[in-house]
C-alpha cells in the first residue's frame, strides 16, 4: 500500500479494494466486541462486589479499632487492680497496727476513718475496674461479631463472583471467538491499511468507517452530494477519507 498524492492535507493511500471491503467485517467485529464487552461490564456482579467491597473494609476497620478500644481497657483494668493492691496493702498494715495496739489512743478514731475512707477507695475502684473489663468484654463482642459479618461478606463476595463466572462463561466464550475472528480478518489486510483503520477507529470510535453502497451513505452516515461525486470518482484501489471526520469511506455494490 502506498500514498499517492496530496489532497485535503492527508496523502491518499493506495489499497486494494477487497482490503478495504475487510475493514467493513473488521468494524462489525470491534463493535460486538464492544458490545459483549460492556454488557460484561454492566453485569450487576460488578456492583454487588463494590458494595460488599466496602461494607467489608469498614468492618475490618471498625474491628481494628476495637482491638485499641481492648487495649485501653485492659490498661486501665491493670492500672486500677495496681492501685486496688496498694491501697488494700496500706490499710491491712494500719488495721494491723490497731490489733497490736502499736497505734496511741489519741490516733485510733482517726486512723480507723482513713481505714473506712480506703474501704471505700477500694469499693469505687473495683467498681471502675468492673466498668472496665465490662468495656473490655463488650469491645470483644463487638470484634467477634464484626469478624464474623466480615467473613459471611468475604463467602458472599466470592460465591458472587462465582455466579459471574458461571453468567458469563457463554458470554465470555462468545468474547474470545470474536477477537479470534477480528485477529485472522486483520491479518488478511496489510499492516499500513490496518493502521490507517485504527487511527479513525481512534478518531471516531466504533464508526470509523462509511460504508457507500452504490452511491449512497449508508446506516447513519451524512455525505453531501459534493462529497459522494468525489468518493465516485476516487479509483476503487485509493482510500477515501470523509471530510469532516476523516472517516473510511468503503465502496460496496449490491
Amino acid at each position: 500500500m502506498e500514498r499517492s498524492f496530496e489532497y485535503g492535507g492527508k496523502l491518499p493511500v493506495k489499497a486494494p479494494h477487497p482490503q478495504q471491503l475487510v475493514l467493513l467485517e473488521l468494524q462489525k467485529l470491534d463493535q460486538k466486541e464492544s458490545s459483549l464487552r460492556h454488557r460484561r461490564q454492566a453485569h450487576p456482579a460488578h456492583e454487588t462486589v463494590r458494595e460488599l467491597a466496602a461494607r467489608l473494609a469498614d468492618l475490618r476497620r471498625a474491628a481494628v479499632s476495637q482491638s485499641a478500644v481492648i487495649s485501653d481497657c485492659e490498661r486501665e483494668s491493670g492500672r486500677i487492680e495496681e492501685e486496688i493492691e496498694r491501697v488494700r496493702q496500706r490499710r491491712d498494715r494500719q488495721s494491723e497496727r490497731i490489733e497490736k495496739n502499736q497505734v496511741p489512743l489519741r490516733d485510733i478514731n482517726s486512723m480507723q476513718h482513713e481505714i473506712a475512707q480506703m474501704d471505700e477507695r477500694i469499693k469505687r475502684l473495683e467498681e471502675d475496674q468492673l466498668s472496665a473489663e465490662e468495656r473490655t468484654d463488650a469491645a470483644r463482642n463487638a470484634q467477634t461479631q464484626m469478624n464474623a459479618e466480615a467473613d459471611a461478606i468475604e463467602a458472599d463476595i466470592e460465591s458472587t463472583k462465582a455466579r459471574f463466572l458461571e453468567e458469563t462463561a457463554e458470554l465470555d466464550d462468545e468474547l474470545r471467538g470474536v477477537i479470534a475472528q477480528r485477529r485472522e480478518r486483520a491479518a488478511q489486510i496489510d499492516a499500513a491499511l490496518l493502521e490507517e483503520y485504527e487511527a479513525a477507529r481512534e478518531k471516531n470510535g466504533a464508526l470509523a468507517v462509511i460504508e457507500v453502497r452504490d452511491g449512497n451513505p449508508m446506516g447513519f452516515a451524512e455525505l453531501s452530494p459534493m462529497e459522494l461525486e468525489r468518493i465516485r470518482l476516487t479509483p476503487s484501489d485509493e482510500l477515501y477519507f470523509a471530510e469532516d471526520t476523516g472517516q473510511i469511506v468503503v465502496r460496496t455494490r449490491s
